[in-house]
C-alpha cells in the first residue's frame, strides 16, 4: 500500500492575517478551475479576537484544536466551540471571533461544495485505514503521537501531518476490508481525519 507523505509542523510556513489576528500554515491546497475556488487545509493560530475574512464561493469547515474555547459570532446565531467541537459556515456569512479564555488553535478547512465533498472525524488509536483511490485525505496529530504499524512508521507528533493525495491514492478509514493499513498512539494523543472527493 502507498505510503503517505509526511509534513511536520515546525517546516510549514506562517503567514500572517490580513487583519493581524493570528497567522495561519497551510497544510495543502487545490486550486480551483479560475472561476471557483477549489479547497484547502490549513491550521490557525488565534492569537486575538477579531473578524475571519469573508471568502465568496466556499463553506468554512472550523474545528478547535487548542486547548481553549472558541465562540464565533454570525448575524443570525452563537457557536460556543469547546476544544475538538467543529462549526460549518458559508465564506460569504459575516464571523467575529471571541477567545472567552485566551488564544486557541484551530484546523480550517475551506473547500467549494460544488465541485468537492469533504468530510471531518475524529480516529481511534487502532483503526485501520483503506485505500479510497478518489479522495484526498489528511491526518492530522493534535497532540500525542502516532505511527503506522509496519516496517515504515513514519511517526507523527502534535502538529505533524499524514498527507495522502489523490492521485496518489488515499486511505479511507474502514473495518470490513483486508486491503488496510493500521496506525496506533501514544495515551491521550488525539488525531483527525480530513477526506476530500470531487463530485462527479
Amino acid at each position: 500500500m502507498t505510503l503517505p507523505e509526511r509534513l511536520c509542523f515546525s517546516e510549514l510556513l506562517p503567514v500572517a492575517w490580513q487583519n493581524g489576528g493570528g497567522v495561519t500554515r497551510e497544510v495543502a491546497r487545490q486550486e480551483g478551475d479560475g472561476k471557483s475556488p477549489g479547497w484547502r487545509v490549513s491550521v490557525a493560530e488565534l492569537d486575538r479576537e477579531g473578524p475571519f475574512s469573508i471568502i465568496a464561493g466556499v463553506r468554512r469547515h472550523f474545528t478547535v484544536i487548542g486547548e481553549y474555547p472558541v465562540t464565533l459570532v454570525l448575524p443570525d446565531q452563537r457557536a460556543v466551540l469547546a476544544p475538538r467541537e467543529s462549526f460549518i459556515f458559508e465564506g460569504e456569512a459575516a464571523v467575529n471571533c471571541l477567545l472567552p479564555e485566551g488564544p486557541s488553535r484551530a484546523l480550517n478547512l475551506m473547500y467549494n461544495p460544488a465541485n468537492w465533498q469533504a468530510s471531518v472525524r475524529w480516529l481511534t488509536s487502532g483503526g485501520p485505514l483503506r485505500q479510497a483511490p478518489s479522495a484526498e485525505t489528511l491526518i492530522l496529530a493534535v497532540d500525542g503521537q502516532a505511527w503506522l504499524v509496519g516496517e515504515s512508521s513514519l511517526p507523527i507528533t502534535s502538529g505533524d501531518i499524514w498527507h495522502w493525495p489523490r492521485l496518489n491514492a488515499a486511505y479511507e478509514l474502514a473495518t470490513d476490508s483486508g486491503n488496510t493499513m493500521t496506525f496506533e498512539t501514544l495515551p491521550a494523543t488525539h488525531l483527525i481525519r480530513v477526506d476530500l472527493s470531487p463530485r462527479v
